[in-house]
């Protein structure tokens, strides 16, 4: 619901509607609720997808003939505030690599803030996420995007929700239990 409240034009007064509509040709975000919150960048993902989905019919009108409101995903291993995180939208191979690169250049600790609890790897002094055989998936964004990009915002929240409704499965990934159905 925070995405879609947040980018919906229909969430915003009727009197600013045209000037939004006028200002606004895109969006670009990045990783939502992978944060500060310690959120699943791929639960993110997901989540941003569909809400945008269903929240970017809202923009069009007559002068856009139609169109919705584009969406930009920026992926990046170094935010500040849960570095490494985002990696893990990656497939595996990729995943690995993007960890790497921020285990090798981490952030110097003045740029980010996480509590002492939150900090991995050895000594759990570690800003980045280590460990990525462990923690990175077979099946990365461009996986769920292919198999998806013909979907309605429902199915996709559809097989969301089945995927998950087996109770906790901390060992795998959101993208690989989301599409190993079809696999």
């Amino acid at each position: 619901r925070a995405w879609h409240s947040a980018v919906a034009l229909t969430s915003y007064h009727e009197d600013v509607r045209p000037a939004l509509r006028a200002i606004v040709k895109s969006l670009g975000t990045g990783p939502f609720l992978s944060g500060l919150w310690f959120g699943d960048s791929q639960l993110g993902f997901l989540m941003i997808w569909i809400g945008h989905a269903i929240a970017a019919g809202t923009w069009a009108d007559g002068s856009r003939a139609g169109a919705p409101l584009p969406l930009q995903y920026y992926v990046y291993a170094d935010f500040t505030e849960n570095p490494g995180n985002q990696c893990f939208v990656h497939a595996k191979d990729a995943c690995q690599k993007c960890l790497a690169r921020c285990a090798a250049n981490p952030l110097p600790r003045s740029s980010f803030w996480l509590p002492d609890w939150a900090f991995m790897g050895p000594g759990n002094n570690m800003s980045c996420v280590v460990d990525s055989e462990d923690y990175c998936g077979e099946k990365g964004f461009e996986d769920v995007v292919a198999a998806y990009s013909q979907a309605t915002a429902l199915k996709l929240w559809e097989d969301v929700e089945e995927a998950l409704s087996a109770g906790a499965q901390t060992e795998s990934q959101v993208f690989d239990l989301l599409l190993a159905k079809s696999t």
